[in-house]
């Protein structure tokens, strides 16, 4: 059996994360009719933003649906206290 290992730079790492938050936002824009402009200004200031671009969470490597949930986490944050 053989085993490869590949490196991923954060060249690689950025160039996914900027694949996935486009089809996250031109999904999100279509569903919701808000301009992708203002999706990603919105997004851009989010704590998922920071998150997708911090490549130790693995963000970068989900899907734009995971990425989605993520995002509007971060907009409806709940308390666990009073859920």
């Amino acid at each position: 059996m053989i085993s490869t290992t590949f490196e991923i730079t954060d060249q690689q790492r950025e160039a996914c994360a900027v694949s996935v938050m486009r089809a996250m936002l031109e999904d999100y824009s279509k569903d919701t009719g808000v301009p992708f402009s203002n999706l990603f200004f919105q997004f851009a200031s989010s704590p998922a933003y920071k998150m997708l671009f911090d490549y130790s969470t693995g963000l970068w490597m989900e899907g734009p649906d995971y990425l989605r949930d993520t995002f509007e986490d971060t907009l409806n944050p709940t308390d666990p206290v009073s859920a």
